[in-house]
C-alpha cells in the first residue's frame, strides 16, 4: 500500500502531539495557584508570638500542591498558598487582647496540607511540626515540639479554598489552646490528651521505611516489598499509605503485582510496640506452572487479590533503626473462571527505619 508522501509529516506531528501527554513530568502543564487566607478568624490570646523562624525547604508562603486535571485529560499541579509569608501570618494572628509579660519564639519544621480525592470526596489533612519556645530578656529555652496531624473530608462539589481555610483555622485554635496548656503544665497531668506533644525535646524527622514482609501458609509463601515516609506520630492512632510490590508463590501458578497507597491502620501500645493492620487490594499477574501441558486462556492471566495483616512490630517511637514483628495474613484470591480462594499464613515482617 502506498502512503501519500506529502501528507506523512502531518501525520507524523498529529501522533507527536497525541502522545507528548504521556512522555514524561516535563511535559506536565505549567501550575496553577491557588491563594488562600490563614484561617477564618483572629486569635484572643494572653500570650504574644513575637518571631517565626521557617526552616522548611519551601517558599515562605507554601501550604500544598496536587495534581488536578484540566478540560478533564492534561495534568496540571495546582498550588496553594497564601498571600503573605506563614511566618509572618503567625505572628499576626497570635497577638495577645491585653498587656502580657508571656511571649513565645516559634519554629516551623513543618507545615503542608496534603490533597487526596476520591469519587465523590476530597480528603484534605495538615501536617504541622512547631517548635516551641519561651522568649526571656535576652535569649529563649525550648517548651518542646507539637506534632499536629488534622483531617478534613469534604465533598468535592464543595469549594476547595473553605476546606482548606477550615483546617487551618481548626489548628489556629489548637496551637493557641496548647500553648496555654503547655504554659500551664496541664500536659503533664493530662499526658494522654497531648500525645503530640513532646516536652523539653526538639523536633523529630520524618522517616523512610524500606521493608520486607515474608508470609506464608499450607500451601502457599510470599514477600511484599514496601518504601514510604512516615511523619512523626501526632496521634496514638494513625495511618499511614505505602507502595507496593508483592510476589507470590501458589502450586498451581504465581503471580507478581504492584500497588499505591496501600493502608496502614497503626495503633502505638508502647514506646517500643506498635500493632499494625494493613489492608491490600491488587490486581496482578500470574504465571501458571502446568503452561506446558494445559492451555489457559488470556482471561486467566489476571489476579484479584485481597489480604488483610495484623501485627505487633518492635517499633520504637519517635526513634530511627531496625523495625520487625510477626503477625497473621488472611489472603483471598480470584482468577477468572476458577473458584475464589481464602488461604491463612503467618507474616514475619523486617524494616529499617530511616
Amino acid at each position: 500500500m502506498k502512503i501519500n508522501q506529502t501528507l506523512l509529516p502531518t501525520k507524523i506531528f498529529l501522533l507527536a502531539l497525541l502522545f507528548i501527554p504521556f512522555t514524561g513530568k516535563s511535559q506536565k502543564w505549567i501550575a496553577d495557584t491557588l491563594t488562600i487566607d490563614f484561617g477564618k478568624t483572629q486569635q484572643n490570646c494572653s500570650f504574644r508570638i513575637d518571631t517565626v523562624v521557617d526552616y522548611r525547604n519551601q517558599f515562605p508562603e507554601f501550604i500544598s500542591v496536587y495534581e488536578q486535571k484540566k478540560w478533564l485529560f492534561f495534568p496540571v499541579d495546582q498550588i496553594v498558598k497564601t498571600a503573605q509569608p506563614i511566618s509572618k501570618l503567625i505572628v499576626s494572628t497570635f497577638q495577645p487582647n491585653a498587656i502580657t509579660d508571656s511571649s513565645y519564639r516559634v519554629g516551623i519544621r513543618e507545615f503542608f496540607i496534603s490533597n487526596s480525592s476520591s469519587t465523590f470526596f476530597r480528603d484534605l489533612k495538615l501536617f504541622s511540626t512547631i517548635e516551641l519556645y519561651k522568649s526571656n530578656e535576652h535569649d529563649s529555652s525550648l517548651v518542646g515540639t507539637f506534632y499536629y496531624e488534622r483531617k478534613l473530608t469534604q465533598k468535592k462539589k464543595a469549594e476547595i479554598k473553605d476546606g482548606y481555610e477550615t483546617l487551618i483555622d481548626d489548628w489556629n485554635k489548637q496551637f493557641s489552646s496548647d500553648i496555654v496548656a503547655a504554659e500551664q503544665g496541664i500536659d503533664q497531668f493530662m499526658p494522654e490528651k497531648y500525645y503530640h506533644f513532646r516536652r523539653g525535646k526538639e523536633w523529630a524527622y520524618r522517616n523512610l521505611y524500606a521493608s520486607a514482609e515474608f508470609f506464608g501458609g499450607l500451601s502457599f509463601w510470599g514477600v511484599d516489598g514496601e518504601l514510604w515516609f512516615s511523619e512523626p506520630e501526632g496521634n496514638r492512632i494513625f495511618n499511614r499509605s505505602a507502595n507496593i510490590i508483592r510476589y507470590v508463590n501458589h502450586p498451581t501458578f504465581q503471580s507478581i503485582a504492584i500497588g499505591r497507597n496501600i493502608r496502614h491502620w497503626n495503633y502505638r501500645l508502647n514506646d517500643d510496640l506498635l500493632f499494625v493492620n494493613k489492608i491490600v487490594f491488587l490486581i496482578g499477574f500470574n504465571k501458571w506452572k502446568d503452561m506446558k501441558t494445559v492451555r489457559h486462556k488470556l482471561e486467566e492471566i489476571p489476579l484479584f487479590d485481597l489480604s488483610f495483616t495484623q501485627q505487633i512490630n518492635y517499633n520504637k517511637f519517635d526513634k530511627s533503626g531496625l523495625v520487625f514483628g510477626v503477625g497473621l495474613m488472611e489472603d483471598v484470591h480470584y482468577i477468572i473462571y476458577h473458584k475464589p480462594e481464602i488461604k491463612i499464613g503467618l507474616s514475619l515482617n523486617c524494616a529499617y527505619k530511616f
